[in-house]
């Protein structure tokens, strides 16, 4: 069986190495095809907890915080690799299984000509006023996501406006005008320019 993952994570600053940690767990965590991995899953999220408050506890430097978040983000990584070995195992080389676990397939975002929209995966209305999140699906070839909003109904004054980029399948939207329905859509932005269609507009009543 061809191995196609990368291990493109190893080389990941260590703030990025726990949005892509976070990214495989909520992935892998929502679709019931990786039911079978959830012990592993669940001991790359107990890695994952550690390694986020070893940061936290880091954010003023000293040698013992230091030397905490540098075991954890070793563990975390190795923790990364297992599970990705096992989700190569699962895929049989398909690729839209691997993509669907949030890890990375061998070809490179500067191999593509062209783009597909994103799918909405999940909108989630969150409790805190205000605050909306959404994972969508990964874009093979992107190497960022870009959001657009807008109140429902849409009149000169609310056109869509541009929002964040990142390169997160997860999305946290801020800062809503409660009492309104919000709609939001996405794309994937890739190297040479390269920018998808639009996915389909998704909504939802906020808080």
């Amino acid at each position: 069986m061809k191995k196609i993952l990368l291990n493109a994570f190893m080389k990941l600053g260590q703030d990025a190495l726990a949005v892509y940690a976070f990214n495989v767990i909520t992935l892998m965590t929502s679709d019931e095809q990786f039911a079978s991995l959830s012990l592993d899953v669940a001991e790359l999220k107990r890695c994952y907890d550690a390694y986020s408050e070893a940061l936290k506890n880091n954010v003023n430097g000293g040698r013992m915080t230091t030397a905490e978040k540098n075991k954890w983000n070793k563990i975390v990584k190795t923790q990364l690799s297992s599970v990705a070995a096992l989700v190569n195992n699962l895929a049989k080389g398909d690729e839209v299984i691997i993509m669907a676990a949030g890890y990375d397939v061998n070809k490179t975002p500067e191999s593509y000509d062209s783009l597909d929209a994103p799918f909405v995966r999940k909108l989630i209305n969150e409790s805190t006023n205000g605050l909306v999140t959404v994972q969508v699906t990964k874009v093979l070839g992107a190497t960022n996501y870009g959001i657009e909003k807008r109140i429902k109904p849409e009149t000169e004054e609310t056109v869509w406006m541009n929002g964040e980029y990142s390169s997160a399948l997860t999305f946290q939207i801020c800062n809503l005008t409660g009492g309104k329905t919000w709609q939001f859509r996405f794309r994937g932005i890739g190297n040479k320019g390269l920018v998808s269609p639009w996915s389909s507009v998704v909504e939802t009543m906020v808080s």
